[in-house]
């Protein structure tokens, strides 16, 4: 039987910033009502995921900025932190900006970042985030950077992951996520490890945990827990590692997932 369900939200909850599906969210109001707690798992700070945890009306923990920061819900506190080092941040910029591609950080609910792009521009739309622009943000030291987002073209991207990553083995966890995005945590930040700290908060084992996600940013979390699986659209990394593979996102593959495998098997014990 499953206890906790993690979602992850872009690209396998939904498709829109701000709104589930009816047919996901009629799902997980079905999820709870059996008293599973379904919680997300989001490379999005607390503040971007806000109305996707009203809509699911969460009680709890959740996993923001891929696995380096843990809120409770209940009273906004964080519960869990993690934060790349100031002088990382740092060469983190600096390469971005030596790679032509746009770079930010967090700080508190929003990002910051060196000149106006239409990269930056969508990104903070598509989340309503606060931002700054600061042209000296490359030369400053920043601590309490929970991650660094570089936004390329989505082939750049896909090219650079795995040479960025093998650069800053032990450093870094590289990881994408949305297309064209490149997230930077601390190495032993990620949904695996913050999916783990959760059930373990929760007095929940780990064969009773479910996980489903779409890209390299999930594959931890799919790896670790007791039933990962894979929306359709997935990565094809992501799709090798679950073990059972969904509807995809457009097609409302949570709800395929909670009505054909997860409750079934909580009324068979």
């Amino acid at each position: 039987m499953y206890q906790l369900l993690v979602l992850d939200i872009d690209d396998t909850l939904t498709l829109s910033p701000y709104d589930v599906p009816a047919e996901n969210l009629a799902a997980i109001r079905r999820a709870q009502a059996a008293g599973i707690y379904v919680t997300i798992a989001t490379g999005r700070g607390y503040l971007g995921s806000a109305a996707i945890r009203k809509a699911i009306g969460m009680q709890g923990p959740v996993i923001n900025y891929g696995g380096a920061v843990i809120h409770d819900t209940r009273t906004d506190a964080t519960i869990f932190q993690t934060a790349l080092p100031p002088a990382l941040v740092r060469e983190l910029l600096l390469l971005g900006r030596e790679l032509g591609v746009h770079a930010h950080i967090y700080q508190g609910d929003g990002i910051v970042y060196e000149k106006e792009n239409p990269a930056a521009d969508a990104y903070h739309r598509f989340l309503n985030l606060p931002y700054a622009i600061d042209p000296e943000v490359c030369e400053k030291q920043w601590g309490n950077v929970p991650k660094v987002l570089f936004i390329a073209e989505p082939a750049y991207a896909e090219e650079l992951i795995p040479v960025l990553a093998k650069r800053y083995a032990g450093r870094a966890k590289v990881s994408g996520s949305k297309s064209g995005f490149i997230e930077f945590n601390d190495p032993d930040a990620h949904k695996g490890s913050a999916t783990a700290w959760v059930a373990s908060y929760l007095g929940i084992p780990q064969n009773e945990v479910a996980a489903v996600g779409d890209n390299l940013l999930d594959l931890e979390m799919i790896e670790w827990a007791g039933l990962g699986a894979a929306v359709a659209n997935a990565h094809d990394a992501v799709l090798a590692a679950a073990d059972c593979v969904v509807p995809a996102c457009a097609e409302n593959g949570v709800a395929w997932l909670i009505d054909h495998v997860i409750l079934p098997a909580n009324r068979q014990g």
